[in-house]
């Protein structure tokens, strides 16, 4: 290797030549040595807050979330918000979402802001809504909803843009803050064995030190930047700049993330019929049809690529039809992308191909899903969600990631619940709607060679050869053999990134 990329692939009888001229060898003991792993679709500076905040995921009742935020609120100084994630109420007996008095009384004199598992719903204390003045007489914002209880008051529960109403108000962190939360985020996806992350959403003040840390050399990881797709002034900085790729290439800043609708679990995918559990609601289409275009249309015109959230059947249609329609012939340079693509209607399976759109999907969303996903969109509909080889077999290109920290990163439960789609405890036995599922090579390239394609580095990352990116991705043993119970078991003994060490297993090679 040299310069950060591989100079030869060398054969047994050259070995001993190579091993004389090389700065360092490193003996790896048999041990199985990929194209540097891909995270498709994540959240870096919010794993690193995730990393930093109290974790409610696991939680098997409301009760146990108001004890973990009691027990964080004790130490910390006067004031300050109480910041979680990971609550999921599918998860606790009553399926239904909590009100917040319990929480409240038990934290009455500071805010309490508690991120649900799938990023698209808060549930927050009295002091909270008192510092937002949300009360029966708020309006709710376009795209998003303030659940009320039967007096009309607010239970403490926000979905999708009504979650603005409170961040708006929570005090950002410093520069400093950031930094110590990518390099935080980047430690922990490296010893998962990533090389780099598609980052889906990046902010303006993100941004700003992701390029700093990138511009000292001192980024863990490979990160592939989406613009948050919100901010205009950001938008009309980057595309007037045009699409930047770092000389060593840690850096991208070439693509844009929009929302079409919100999440699932919480009722806010966009179905194009309502809930089978909830009739009066078929969720919410965050962004006008007219803003998904204009920025659709700025993107390409600016040759960035446009990544749309898009979770419900009636959203994948919008984002399908608006990449037909304002993108067309020149879907080939900006390679657009919807990313979840959870539930597509089977009209819409070709049209991904037709169009030229990569669906960017997340596995562990499946087996995360399946326990509670049935209810949402009852018997015949739940045959349209996470239909991984129908698109496959369409001609569709995948991406595979985790939408960390929504689900653990690790791509052994992503390979796991593409190959399997079982949850870790074998249920249900045989899989569920086993006709979509992925083998576990495809399971393996949809983190290295397609993620690759899907970030237009093809030509220099995604394989092993001469003149590729020195980035590789060290297990003790092959995903792609053997029972899938197996590469459960697999240890990461190295990753390494452009050539230089990212993380080295204690007592590995």
């Amino acid at each position: 290797m040299t310069g950060g990329r591989i100079v030869a692939i060398v054969d047994e009888k050259d070995e001993e030549r190579w091993r004389r001229e090389a700065a360092d060898v490193v003996d790896l003991s048999g041990a199985h040595v990929y194209p540097g792993f891909t995270e498709g679709h994540g959240h870096f500076m919010s794993l690193g807050a995730a990393l930093e905040q109290v974790d409610l995921g696991g939680t098997a009742s409301f009760a146990e979330v108001v004890e973990r935020v009691r027990a964080a609120a004790r130490e910390l100084p006067p004031g300050e918000w109480v910041a979680g994630r990971g609550w999921d109420q599918n998860d606790w007996p009553t399926k239904a979402f909590p009100h917040h008095r319990e929480l409240s009384a038990a934290v009455p004199d500071r805010p309490v802001v508690l991120r649900r598992v799938d990023g698209h719903a808060l549930l927050v204390n009295a002091a909270a809504l008192a510092v937002a003045g949300i009360g029966s007489r708020t309006a709710e914002p376009s795209g998003g909803r303030i659940q009320r209880d039967a007096s009309g008051e607010p239970t403490g529960i926000l979905i999708d843009a009504a979650c603005d109403l409170i961040e708006r108000l929570i005090p950002p962190p410093s520069d400093a803050v950031r930094e110590r939360r990518a390099r935080l985020a980047g430690q922990r996806l490296a010893s998962l064995g990533f090389t780099e992350i598609h980052d889906a959403g990046t902010t303006r003040s993100d941004l700003a030190v992701v390029r700093q840390l990138a511009g000292q050399h001192r980024l863990p990881i490979r990160v592939y930047v989406m613009l948050d797709g919100g901010d205009d002034a950001l938008l009309d900085a980057e595309f007037a700049a045009g699409p930047s790729l770092w000389p060593d290439g840690m850096l991208a800043v070439r693509a844009v993330k929009l929302y079409a609708d919100g999440a699932l679990g919480s009722r806010g995918a966009w179905l194009s019929e309502p809930y089978a559990d909830e009739p009066a609601s078929r969720g919410l289409e965050v962004t006008t049809e007219a803003r998904l275009g204009d920025v659709i249309r700025r993107a390409t015109a600016a040759r960035f690529q446009p990544c749309i959230h898009a979770i419900g059947d009636a959203a994948v249609s919008r984002a399908l039809d608006l990449y037909d329609r304002d993108v067309g012939e020149a879907a080939t340079l900006v390679r657009p992308r919807i990313e979840h693509a959870q539930v597509v209607r089977p009209a819409d399976v070709a049209r991904f191909a037709r169009i030229g759109v990569i669906a960017a999907v997340q596995p562990t969303h499946c087996t995360s899903d399946m326990p509670w996903a049935p209810e949402r969109l009852g018997e015949a509909r739940i045959a349209w969600g996470y239909r991984w080889r129908s698109l496959l077999a369409a001609g569709t290109r995948l991406d595979l990631g985790s939408d960390v920290p929504v689900e653990d990163a690790d791509p052994r439960l992503g390979v796991w619940a593409a190959v399997t789609r079982r949850q870790l405890g074998g249920t249900p036995v045989g899989g569920w709607n086993m006709a979509e599922a992925l083998s576990s090579a495809e399971a393996v390239d949809g983190y290295t060679a397609w993620n690759a394609y899907a970030a237009f580095e093809e030509d220099w990352r995604g394989a092993i050869r001469p003149t590729y990116a020195a980035d590789f991705t060290v297990f003790d043993r092959d995903l792609s053999a053997g029972k899938p119970e197996e590469f459960l078991k697999a240890r990461v003994l190295r990753t390494i990134v452009a050539g230089h060490d990212a993380f080295v297993a204690e007592g590995g090679p």
